[in-house]
Order: structure tokens, then C-alpha cells, then sequence
């Protein structure tokens, strides 16, 4: 990369990764101030995926689809999800304005949480808790479903403790958190493909996974892209992580609305669609 650096408020960056982005441009407070602000659009999805789980702001079908989750235990399932996905842009936006390594671990690490708080929502898709355990699901009553809560509390703290002690080493959170990706996208084709309950209709749940997918896919190319072809601070005259932060926050909205329409088709309810400028939000109309 052939990059001019600028010294700012901050001093000499402390990441293992300095992106593409030219620092302090435009302020001395700021090190990266594209890279910066976009990660706010992160949490700005998680901020919008709480909004339409408030039911004093809601009304009608949308109401009535907060009730019925919170019946079921998911309503606090999803907004858990959301409000990791708020700290991933909040982390993330101290990691690009500052480029300190305390704040790369800010941005990294609610990046692995977040992902096991979905592969955890996803495994548990269909199951029932009972008196002598679990019924259903991809797990049902088995010895590894009981472990799963800790086996992926061991996985996170694992990946927190090797990444504090072995720094300089970004390839630790590429690797355990692809892995992790990579686990959610074939599981949600399992889902999908799994022979749903007798009488539902056609449900979103393709739909909402092609749209999540397709956002990740896109975000993931404009972050190679811009590891190998960043020339001077920008990429083809753009800022492509600025783009990762944008398709990978908006693909993290919709798969949790992908889980959300798993949950349900669960337990027997249909799913309708609406769009908000392009973003879908499901919403339960009727048990089948």
C-alpha cells in the first residue's frame, strides 16, 4: 500500500491492521474517518432491530408479532442479538478513530460474541424445554445439547484469551471468526431445507436468507478487494471497508430476521413481509 501518513492525536497506531483509509485526513481526533462513521451504521441496524421489538412504539400486525414473541421466549433472544450488534459498530468506531489495539479488541471480540449468540438462537430453532430436558430441535435431549451454552462460552473465551495474549496476529480473528460464519451460513441451509410443519404455507425464510447472504458475500469481496488492491487510501477511487461495514451490519439485521421466521415456523405460525426503504422486518400473522 502506498499510504502518507498523517500524525494525530492519538500517536503511532497500535493495531495489527492499519487500513486502507489515509489517517487523520480530515481531523486529529479522527484516524480513519470513512472506516469511523460507517461502522456507526452498524449499530444503527441493531439500533433499528430493538426499535421494531418496542411495543409502545409498534401498532397492529407488528404489535401484535412483539406479543406473540415475547410469549415464546424470543422477543429477548432477538433484542440480545440486536444489542450485541450496537456494540459491534460502537467497538468498531473506536478501533478506526483511534487505530489502538485495546480498541482493535473493542471491534474483534463483540464480533465473536455476536456470532455465537446467533449460532446458539439457530441451533435451539424448533426445540421445546421440558421437565426431563429438551425435545426437538437439531439436538433434541442429547448430552451435547446440554454442554452447547458452555461449549460456546469455552469457544469465546478461547479466542479472547489467545488474541490478548498473542497480539500482532489478525489472522486468529479472521480464522475463529470465519469459522463461525461459515457455521451459520450451512446451518441456515439446513434450516431452510428441513421439512417444515404440516399445513405452512410458503414462508420468507429463502428469501431472507438469499438477502443476508448475497449482503455478507458483497461486503466480504469489497474487504479483499480493498487487502490487495488499496492504492494511496482508496480502492478504485472508493472506500471499501466503509462498504464491508454497511453490508456486513445489514446482513447481521436480516439473518436475525431470518431466525426470527425460523422460530416461528417452529411453532406453527405464519410469517408476512414488509419492506423499510429495501430492509425487511417480518412479522407473525396467525398460527396455523
Amino acid at each position: 500500500m502506498d499510504k502518507i501518513e498523517n500524525q494525530g492525536f492519538y500517536g503511532t497506531p497500535t493495531a495489527s491492521i492499519d487500513w486502507c483509509e489515509l489517517n487523520y485526513i480530515y481531523s486529529p481526533y479522527i484516524a480513519e474517518f470513512y472506516n469511523t462513521f460507517s461502522s456507526l451504521i452498524i449499530s444503527a441496524f441493531g439500533i433499528y432491530g430493538i426499535w421494531i421489538m418496542m411495543p409502545n412504539i409498534n401498532t397492529g400486525v407488528e404489535k401484535e408479532h412483539i406479543k406473540i414473541l415475547k410469549e415464546l421466549d424470543v422477543r429477548n433472544k432477538v433484542i440480545l442479538s440486536y444489542i450485541s450488534l450496537i456494540v459491534v459498530g460502537v467497538g468498531s468506531a473506536f478501533y478506526h478513530a483511534t487505530l489502538l489495539y485495546q480498541n482493535q479488541l473493542f471491534d474483534e471480540l463483540p464480533m465473536i460474541y455476536t456470532a455465537l449468540i446467533m449460532l446458539y438462537i439457530m441451533v435451539t430453532v424448533g426445540e421445546e424445554k421440558t421437565k426431563k430436558g429438551f425435545k426437538g430441535g437439531v439436538l433434541g435431549n442429547s448430552l451435547l445439547r446440554h454442554l452447547l451454552p458452555y461449549l460456546l462460552i469455552a469457544y469465546g473465551l478461547f479466542v479472547t484469551i489467545t488474541i490478548l495474549v498473542i497480539q500482532d496476529q489478525p489472522k486468529i480473528l479472521q480464522v475463529s471468526f470465519g469459522a463461525l460464519v461459515f457455521y451459520v451460513v450451512f446451518h441456515s441451509i439446513y434450516l431452510i431445507n428441513k421439512k417444515k410443519p404440516d399445513g405452512i404455507p410458503s414462508n420468507p425464510d429463502s428469501y431472507l436468507y438469499k438477502y443476508a447472504f448475497v449482503s455478507m458475500l458483497v461486503g466480504f469481496t469489497c474487504w479483499v478487494v480493498e487487502r490487495y488492491f488499496c492504492r494511496n487510501g482508496k480502492t478504485f477511487g472508493f472506500q471499501l471497508h466503509a462498504f464491508w461495514h454497511f453490508f456486513t451490519g445489514m446482513s447481521t439485521y436480516v439473518w436475525t430476521q431470518f431466525l426470527i421466521c425460523k422460530l416461528l415456523e417452529a411453532k406453527h405460525y405464519c410469517v408476512g413481509i414488509k419492506h423499510t426503504l429495501g430492509l425487511p422486518r417480518i412479522h407473525a400473522i396467525k398460527r396455523f
